[in-house]
């Protein structure tokens, strides 16, 4: 309840914005019970972030599995957009974008949030898929940005308009996918 609570007042206020009253309010307790299990806002976010860190390390494990590159990123599109059914799931990706770009944010949360590797472990991936013929030519590391970036901004365009529909991982795939690949995925015009 709190770390949920937690979660959602961070996502929509941002950490530095949020005040530990914020917090409680959203929980509907009081402070003092929030104090009785974490000591600081920090102690929450900490927490957020190792259960954050977990889902990178489980990421991070499908870029390096000895599947096909398509197969690695359908996967990971697959299970990141069907987690965004989920507005804990949605909060957490939001908040792990947050952990990894803001300065202000404390420095253990920071450290956690490094873990991060999913743009550098996808270069090999896609160079992989492009001498396979099956990604499409161009910087690799651009490419792994755009996918990733693809998977952010769906999450955060699910907040703004959450009865939108949520992305099929083959639309996402797109972004990777060759001209040739592409046109025959699309309808004939």
């Amino acid at each position: 309840m709190l770390l949920r609570a937690g979660l959602d007042v961070f996502v929509h206020k941002g950490y530095a914005g949020t005040k530990i009253r914020d917090i409680t309010e959203a929980a509907k307790v009081s402070p003092g019970l929030l104090f009785h299990y974490f000591a600081s806002k920090e102690a929450i976010l900490e927490e957020l972030a190792e259960a954050i860190g977990q889902e990178l390390d489980a990421i991070a494990a499908v870029l390096q599995s000895n599947t096909t590159p398509q197969e690695i990123f359908t996967t990971i599109a697959t299970k990141v957009l069907e987690s965004f059914s989920d507005t804990h799931s949605k909060y957490m990706f939001l908040l792990a974008n947050q952990i990894l770009t803001m300065d202000t944010l404390p420095s253990v949360a920071k450290m956690i949030g490094e873990r991060s590797r999913s743009v550098e472990l996808s270069i090999p991936v896609i160079e992989a898929g492009q001498q396979n013929g099956v990604f499409r030519s161009g910087d690799p590391l651009s490419l792994s940005v755009v996918f990733w970036g693809a998977l952010q901004g769906i999450a955060e365009m699910l907040i703004w308009k959450p009865d939108a529909a949520i992305p099929s991982a083959a639309t996402v795939m797109g972004i990777l996918a060759t001209d040739t690949q592409l046109s025959n995925t699309l309808p004939n015009s």
